[in-house]
């Protein structure tokens, strides 16, 4: 915190015990005695801060009004130590940035001087700063007499400082002399100018990590710090079309900031373009969207692996969605750079992703298992979350075109009037009745009913049929209306509740891990079922490949490929909350599909959407723990 920060602090709180400064401070006490000493010295005789015995806090007591706010107003001999953070979010950020702009060796006691807090406190910081460090394949290299280090890559160094600048807000050390928001804006118009002249689209969030990612790099190159790249790389990187565009990019930045951009440096810029291009494409193939793109032979096939993995895992046939499968291809080319460099890409609308949609980001997932095997790399769930989009589009686009029904309207007044109520119907139910055909009733006896899943009708039957068969008035009033709309619901009901069965259904189970409940539930449902030997090894396959809960305190296991005899789900509620992959999990939902499972499984998996979704039901399921409130709460009730 600044100086200036901790002076307004105690003076917004009318003063403050040390016990709460040094808690917001994120220090101990001794070291936040350090800061107001600091704080005092800076003020020189215009305030002090002091120990109000009496009230036993801190106060502030202003000796010269018109020169303390004269220096609460800021001042630049002050900047340097005010940039200096206190809170440990801001100290992180700061050794991170601190850690990762030096190469030389720096003691934890020298970093504890500079930010004047604690050694302990320092090696507290210092772990989170290792996790972020981590997410880079980056490190802290430690040894005695000499102190620690950021060892990894120049490129993995240069990921973490960007991510820093464009998260933290905090790329001004790294930035060293040169003005920071001045050279964004500098960099910016260059990269803009070339972009727009050389007609290569990238969309706006893309185009702006790109101008800090050449920023960082040009105070590196200053530095003597260049990315290396084997001449094979290198000489690959220069036959794309992004590299045209990049050298183009580079020449205008020599110009601006006087640096010379070696063809690495070149190459990293097209690499930087080629993992930003068309991430927002809107799925078509022609148009500006599609202007720079040319789908690869190589990604379309990885598009059809992908789409094989989710038949074979969730019995959904998307092989023959060219629309999918054209904005998965689209997606993967620039993914595909991402994941080959080790690029972070930021997803924002992941929470919600994964909330509202838990079918898609787990088909997702299962396909971008194929994309992480080929480069030997955990998929993030930011990049998971883009692609599950895709496949909530797709699935969207087959809801609204569902397979619709065949209805056969009986009346015994004469064909018109059974024309016109077979119209009304068809009218009313367009979205659910492909064909509305009419009988007469003395027909009916011998009418083929082969094609039809429901009949309408006026008049009572003799004849005993399979279908439902639903009693309405002739003009098709309210209460017909009801009664049709019911039996509409109560087949779909019907069908999604034989997906579940009160003997796969375990409340108030004791088990306390992630491995014990799979480890249970994949016995129970090889009692239930005739599974493979392998069931459980599927299982766990799956479940290694990515997380596979996603909140709600709901997780959703299954195996690697549909091997059951008949699709079913099994439930396990537990007391409390359980580790799953680092998310509370208290309803564990392991879905069973069958091998040769049809299209009837698209209700299904919308009724299982629906109640994941739903956080209230969720909870009310949890807290009563009755079967009868699983099927009302599938049935929508």
């Amino acid at each position: 915190m600044q100086d200036t920060n901790l002076v307004r602090y105690i003076m917004k709180h009318d003063g403050i015990a040390p016990a709460e400064l040094a808690v917001h401070l994120g220090v101990k006490e001794r070291a936040m005695r350090d800061r107001i000493r600091h704080a005092n010295d800076s003020m020189h005789d215009r305030g002090i801060i002091v120990y109000d015995r009496a009230r036993q806090r801190y106060v502030v007591d202003i000796l010269d009004s018109e020169g303390f706010e004269a220096w609460l107003s800021g001042s630049a001999a002050r900047d340097a130590f005010d940039r200096l953070p206190s809170t440990p979010e801001e100290r992180v950020a700061y050794l991170l940035q601190d850690l990762l702009s030096r190469t030389d060796w720096i003691t934890l006691e020298d970093l504890a001087s500079l930010l004047f807090v604690s050694r302990s406190t320092i090696s507290s910081d210092l772990r989170r700063v290792e996790q972020t460090l981590d997410e880079f394949h980056l490190h802290i290299e430690k040894r005695p007499r000499h102190g620690i280090r950021v060892t990894g890559s120049e490129m993995d160094r240069r990921l973490c400082l960007a991510n820093i600048a464009v998260e933290a807000r905090l790329a001004d050390d790294e930035l060293g002399d040169a003005d920071y928001h001045a050279m964004l804006d500098a960099v910016e118009h260059r990269v803009t100018e070339v972009l727009d002249r050389e007609q290569y689209k990238i969309n706006p969030v893309s185009h702006q990590n790109l101008v800090v990612h050449i920023a960082i790099a040009i105070t590196r190159i200053r530095k003597n710090c260049y990315v290396p790249m084997d001449a094979a790389n290198l000489e690959h990187v220069r036959d794309t079309a992004e590299y045209a565009v990049a050298d183009v990019v580079a020449r205008a930045i020599e110009s601006a900031f006087t640096v010379d951009l070696p063809e690495e440096e070149v190459a990293y810029i097209a690499i930087h373009l080629a993992s930003k291009h068309l991430i927002e494409g809107d799925g078509s193939s022609s148009g500006e969207g599609a202007k720079n793109l040319e789908i690869t032979d190589e990604a379309w096939n990885l598009a059809a692996e992908m789409l094989d993995v989710v038949w074979r895992a969730f019995r959904f046939d998307f092989r023959d969605d060219a629309e999918l499968r054209m904005n998965l291809a689209r997606h993967l080319m620039p993914l595909e750079v991402r994941l080959k460099y080790g690029m972070v890409y930021d997803n924002p609308l992941l929470p919600d992703i994964k909330a509202r949609y838990p079918l898609p980001f787990s088909m997702a997932t299962d396909a971008l298992g194929v994309l992480g095997e080929r480069h030997d790399t955990a998929v993030s769930d930011a990049e998971i979350g883009y692609v599950a989009l895709f496949f909530a589009l797709a699935l969207e686009r087959r809801h609204t075109g569902h397979a619709k029904k065949h209805v056969l309207v009986v009346c015994a007044s004469g064909a018109g009037s059974a024309r016109l109520l077979a119209y009304r119907l068809q009218e009313e139910f367009s979205s659910d009745f492909e064909c509305v055909d009419t009988c007469d009733a003395s027909d009916f006896s011998t009418r083929d009913l082969t094609d039809i899943d429901y009949i309408f009708t006026t008049v009572p039957l003799e004849r005993a049929v399979e279908q439902p068969v639903v009693h309405i008035s002739l003009f098709l009033d309210e209460t017909s209306r009801r009664d049709v709309k019911r039996a509409l619901k109560q087949d779909s009901d019907a069908n999604i509740k034989s997906y579940f069965s009160r003997d796969l259904f375990f409340p108030r189970c004791a088990l306390t891990t992630h491995e014990e409940i799979i480890d249970f539930l994949c016995e129970r449902c090889a009692a239930y079922d005739e599974l493979p030997e392998n069931f459980e090894a599927l299982v766990w396959q799956r479940e290694r490949a990515a997380n596979t809960s996603f909140g709600n305190l709901v997780a959703l296991p299954h195996p690697y490929e549909a091997v059951s005899s008949k699709t079913f789900v099994a439930v396990a509620l537990t007391d409390t909350p359980v580790d799953w992959g680092g998310t509370p999990v208290q309803a564990v939902f392991m879905v069973c599909v069958a091998r040769d499972a049809g299209a009837d499984l698209e209700a299904f998996y919308r009724a299982m959407t629906g109640l994941l979704t739903k956080q209230q039901a969720i909870q009310e399921l949890i807290d009563d723990m009755r079967f009868e409130v699983l099927l009302s709460e599938l049935e929508g009730e």
